[in-house]
C-alpha cells in the first residue's frame, strides 16, 4: 500500500501520495531530450566534433538527476525559494554585463571552470514566473493598479538589463511571458489587448505605411467596439497605438546594425545569400530537401556537408526534418503539442495561485522557444538565438529546462495542496 502524508493542518489539504508521479511529462521531456542527442550526434559526426555530443550527455544526465531531485522536494520549498531565486538571477544579469563574454556582439555568458559558460537569462526565466507566482499567491488581484504594476515589473526588470547585453530574442520571449502570465492571471483584457496591439502595430509598420495603418483601424476599431469603454479610455489606447506605429521607425533606426540586418533578411534573405541569409536560405532548403519519410539517419546532405553553420543549436530541428522528413518532423512537433498540453492541463488543475502562475510561465516559456525557433528554421522569424527545448545543443538551455519539468511534476504531484 502506497504511503500518503498529508501538509499542514489546513482541513482542505488532501492526503498525497509520494509516488504520484507525473508519468507522462517525464516520457515526453525524455524522448525530446533523446531526440536532441541523435539530431547533436548527427550534426557534429562529420565535422568529428564529438565533444558537443559527450557534452551534452553529460548535460543531460545532469539534467535529469536535478528534475527528479526538483519532482520530490516538498513543494512549500519553492515557494520559499521564489524570491531569493529571482534576486541570485538578477544579481547574475547584473554580474554578466560586467564580466560577461561577448559571443556574436552580445554580452551574455559568464565563464565557468573548465571553458564550460554559463548563460544568466535562462535561469532567470525560471526566477522570473516563480517571483511573479510567489508575489500573485497572495491577495493579489491585477485590477489593481499597484498590483499590476509589481507584475509587470518584476518581469520587466530582467528585460530592461537582458536588453542591455543586448539579447532582443531572449527579451522577446519574456514579453510573450508577460502576456501570458497576465491573461492568465486575471488583468484586465482591454489593457493586455492595448499593450498587445501597440506591439504589433509596431511590427507591422516596419512592412511600409499601408500594413502600418489597417493594423491600426482594426485594433483600434476592436477596442472600441468590442470593449465600449468611455470615450477618455479608449481615446489614450488609440493614441498608444499611433504612438508605436510611429515609434517603430525610430526604434529601428537606433538599433544595433546586426539588429537591422537580421529584419531585412527576414523580409528578403535572398538579398544577402551568402551572408547573413545564408543561414534561413540552408536550413529551409534542408527541410525542403527531406521530403515526406526524408533520407535517412546520418545521410542528410545538408546536415553531412554543414551547409547550415552551427546547426546542432539554433538550427536543429533542420537535422531530423532533412533525415527523417516531414513525417519525422511532425512527430517532434507532436511530442511538443502533448508537453504543452500537459503543462498546460497542470496549471488549470492545481489549487493554489503560486501553483497555477508558475505552471503557466513554464507552458508559456516552451510555447515561446517552441514558436519562435521553428519559425526561425522555416525562415518566417527573424534569427535571434532561440534554442530549441530540450533539444538544441547548450548546458544552460537543457538544465534549465530539465528544472522546470521537475517543478512542473512537483505542482502536479502536489496538485491538491493549498499554500
Amino acid at each position: 500500500m502506497a504511503r500518503a502524508i498529508r501538509i499542514g493542518t489546513d482541513p482542505r489539504v488532501e492526503a498525497l501520495d509520494v509516488k504520484d508521479f507525473d508519468v507522462s511529462t517525464f516520457i515526453f521531456v525524455l524522448l525530446l531530450t533523446i531526440t536532441g542527442f541523435a539530431a547533436i550526434y548527427s550534426a557534429t559526426y562529420a565535422a568529428q566534433m564529438n565533444d558537443r555530443f559527450s557534452q551534452q550527455l553529460l548535460f543531460g544526465a545532469v539534467g535529469v538527476a536535478i528534475l527528479i531531485i526538483t519532482a520530490l522536494v516538498p513543494v512549500r520549498w519553492l515557494s520559499v525559494a521564489a524570491y531569493p531565486i529571482y534576486l541570485l538571477s538578477l544579481g547574475f544579469l547584473v554580474l554578466v554585463l560586467v564580466k560577461g563574454e561577448v559571443v556574436y556582439n552580445q554580452k551574455n555568458w559568464l565563464g565557468l571552470f573548465g571553458g564550460l559558460r554559463f548563460q544568466p537569462s535562462e535561469i532567470a526565466k525560471l526566477g522570473t514566473i516563480m517571483a511573479v507566482g510567489k508575489f500573485l499567491s497572495g491577495d493579489r488581484k491585477l485590477t489593481r493598479p499597484f498590483d499590476f504594476a509589481v507584475a509587470c515589473g518584476i518581469i520587466v526588470l530582467p528585460i530592461a538589463l537582458i536588453m542591455l547585453e543586448p539579447d532582443p530574442g531572449s527579451a522577446m520571449v519574456y514579453v510573450g511571458l508577460l502576456f501570458i502570465v497576465l491573461l492568465w492571471a486575471g488583468t484586465d483584457i482591454f489593457l493586455l489587448l492595448t499593450v498587445v496591439g501597440s506591439a504589433l502595430v509596431a511590427l507591422f509598420s516596419l512592412f511600409g505605411k499601408t500594413p502600418m495603418l489597417a493594423s491600426v483601424l482594426i485594433i483600434g476599431g476592436m477596442l472600441f467596439f468590442f470593449f465600449r469603454k468611455n470615450l477618455i479610455t479608449t481615446s489614450v489606447a488609440f493614441m498608444l497605438l499611433i504612438g508605436a506605429a510611429f515609434s517603430a521607425d525610430f526604434i529601428y533606426n537606433h538599433m544595433h546594425p546586426y539588429q537591422r540586418e537580421r529584419i531585412d533578411l527576414l523580409l528578403n534573405p535572398e538579398m544577402d545569400p551568402l551572408g547573413g541569409g545564408y543561414n534561413i536560405i540552408q536550413t529551409k532548403m534542408a527541410i525542403g530537401s527531406g521530403g515526406l519519410l526524408g533520407k535517412g539517419y546520418l545521410q542528410g546532405t545538408q546536415t553531412q556537408l554543414r551547409f547550415v553553420p552551427k546547426q546542432w543549436t539554433d538550427f536543429i530541428m533542420s537535422v531530423p526534418a532533412e533525415e527523417f522528413g516531414f513525417v519525422g518532423a511532425l512527430i517532434i512537433l507532436l511530442l511538443y503539442i502533448f508537453l504543452i498540453y500537459r503543462s498546460l492541463a497542470i496549471a488549470s488543475s492545481v489549487r493554489s495561485n503560486f501553483s497555477s502562475v508558475v505552471a503557466i510561465g513554464i507552458t508559456g516559456i516552451w510555447f515561446l522557444h517552441v514558436f519562435v525557433n521553428i519559425g526561425m528554421t522555416l525562415g518566417v522569424f527573424p534569427v535571434v538565438g532561440i534554442p530549441l527545448p530540450f533539444m538544441s545543443y547548450g548546458g544552460s538551455a537543457l538544465i534549465t529546462n530539465m528544472l522546470m519539468a521537475g517543478i512542473l511534476m512537483n505542482l502536479y504531484r502536489n496538485r491538491r495542496v493549498m499554500f
